[in-house]
């Protein structure tokens, strides 16, 4: 049976964890981020359109 303090420290990892995510999903705003479309022509002539996500935040999670 695992001890008070080792509950006790799994408690607060998983608090610690959740919260982390939580932050880093709520400051991640995209802001300064755009989608680029590409269009290309494949081997068979057949046009494709590429999606390409650039942001230029200094810190992107």
């Amino acid at each position: 049976m695992p001890t008070k303090n080792t509950l006790i420290f799994i408690a607060l990892l998983f608090v610690v964890s959740f919260s982390s995510t939580f932050f880093i999903i709520r400051s991640n705003d995209h802001k300064e981020c755009e989608t680029l479309l590409k269009k290309e022509l494949d081997k068979n002539g057949i046009e494709v359109t590429k999606k390409e996500h650039v942001c230029k935040e200094k810190y992107s999670f």
